[in-house]
């Protein structure tokens, strides 16, 4: 692996920590907005028009800027007064983009009749993907990370690019393990931020406004509920322990891994594909105590939440409780106020109020009554009706397909010859083809009466209207 500084030029940084830094971001942020959909290059021309109007926004607020003198001890030179606004910023904008070349943010290109063109080297274009996605609120779509996973492993493209299904498999799996991680963080986050609450209304601003929108809705209900992954879990482990027990599916990989030019040698593509299935199966394994710690931080912000409040609330309970005792004064000696404070002329002029009493109270619920569960009545079956069920499940019994059928099966088509192929099969009724798919399930059974050999050539054929893969039936019992 490379040093980070061999890929990013050695001062790349150092434009975010100056005093403009939120200038540098945002026109960061604007060039990859504008090389979204210009991807071969934005003219220079355009750039100092755009980088103009961000700069006159800042202007017009009174604001001072200065780029062409920022330097590492973040000191500033006022704007000469005798410049208009619009001669200021288009000095400034042109001093951003000069700035930006600096430090390798951006390159310029001669290109036809002289035209100079900003391109976004790469480690750009992914630090402003990675600045867009943090600035922005968006809803994760966790099942889908699931479902394609699982579409992956079990599609027709397994089929024909089996290490390719694997290693896009993986790539699915590892983000959303790492989006489930983000969540989790994020919960942490958040519950910093609580903390520092000062007041009752802002705790509940931040609890139902801040917490509620950007984590519950977004993430945590939609991964509780609608986004759950358990449906695909238990299938998706199943493929990968599947994949990993097929001797004849795994080598099929390796070849396809060592043919495609992903790997140099066999014994790297097995180690690497592996590997791949073996974290697959390991991320899905520990899903639920990433459940459980997500969990856990949503109810430990709850409860700091709660506690935050409480303790503010009892914080001011001594102002609180003298007012509330001052207000149980004036109502005690309400009865002893002279006439007068109820006049209209009155100095202090009272409203009388009418105390609560036991009708003003909310009426309490009735208790429910217990229930009285009805006596059970139970019938003994009749001796003929278990008899006659037993009877009918023998002969379901036997007329089911078990190993001994099988093996008198191959026995039949096979004779005395050592081997045969599969395509030499004399299939006649649906019963025969379901013979042949009990044929694959014990060929691989090391206790059977025939075993089926792989092929290093991978043929496909066709029998009525099934089509499977051709193998030799090697015969146990010569």
């Amino acid at each position: 692996m490379m040093n980070l500084f061999e890929v990013l030029p050695p001062h790349f940084f150092r434009l975010l920590t100056g005093k403009y830094k939120g200038i540098y971001a945002e026109a960061i942020l604007l060039l990859y907005e504008q090389a979204q959909s210009l991807r071969f290059g934005i003219r220079v021309n355009e750039v100092r028009d755009l980088f103009q109007e961000l700069l006159e926004t800042y202007l017009e607020e009174g604001q001072t800027i200065s780029i062409e003198e920022d330097n590492d001890d973040y000191s500033s030179t006022n704007i000469p007064t005798t410049l208009q606004i619009d001669e200021v910023s288009r000095n400034q904008a042109n001093a951003l983009v000069r700035k930006l070349q600096e430090f390798g943010w951006i390159q310029i290109e001669t290109r036809d009749q002289f035209e100079e063109y900003i391109v976004l080297p790469h480690f750009t274009s992914k630090v402003a993907q990675l600045f867009t996605e943090l600035c922005s609120q968006r809803a994760v779509e966790y099942q889908r990370f699931a479902f394609e996973t699982y579409a992956t492993l079990g599609g027709e493209g397994a089929k024909i690019q089996p290490s390719l299904a694997i290693a896009s498999a993986y790539d699915s799996t590892r983000q959303f393990e790492k989006e489930l991680i983000n969540l989790y963080q994020n919960m942490k986050h958040h519950m910093d931020q609580i903390v520092e609450q000062t007041t009752i209304e802002d705790i509940l601003s931040f609890h139902f406004n801040v917490y509620h929108e950007q984590i519950l809705d977004r993430s945590y209900h939609r991964l509780k509920t609608s986004d759950h992954v358990s449906r695909y879990r238990f299938q998706i482990l199943d493929k990968v322990r599947s994949w990993l027990l097929d001797e004849y599916l795994m080598e099929e990989t390796i070849i396809d891994a060592v043919r495609s030019g992903q790997f140099s040698s066999r014994e790297e593509a097995e180690t690497t594909m592996r590997s791949f299935l073996a974290d697959i199966e390991k991320i899905y394994m520990s899903i639920d105590d990433i459940f459980t710690q997500i969990d856990l931080r949503h109810n430990q912000f709850l409860r700091s939440s709660y506690d935050r409040a409480r303790y503010l609330s009892q914080k001011n309970q001594g102002f609180d409780s003298r007012l509330a005792g001052l207000i149980n004064e004036i109502g005690q000696s309400f009865n002893k106020l002279p006439e007068i404070a109820f006049q209209e002329n009155s100095t202090f002029e009272l409203i009388q109020v009418t105390p609560l009493h036991d009708k003003s109270l909310y009426t309490p619920r009735k208790k429910r009554e217990i229930l009285t569960p009805t006596k059970q009545i139970t019938y003994e079956i009749p001796l003929e009706w278990k008899e006659k069920a037993r009877e009918a499940y023998l002969i379901k019994f036997k007329s089911s397909i078990n190993r001994k059928k099988v093996e008198e099966f191959v026995a039949s088509q096979i004779g005395s010859r050592p081997t045969m192929e599969i395509h030499e099969l004399n299939l006649e009724s649906v019963e025969d083809y379901l013979y042949l798919a009990h044929l694959f399930l014990y060929g691989h059974d090391k206790g059977s009466a025939y075993r089926l050999m792989y092929k290093n050539n991978r043929v496909i054929i066709q029998i009525g209207d099934y089509r499977f893969n051709d193998y030799t039936i090697v015969n146990n019992s010569n």
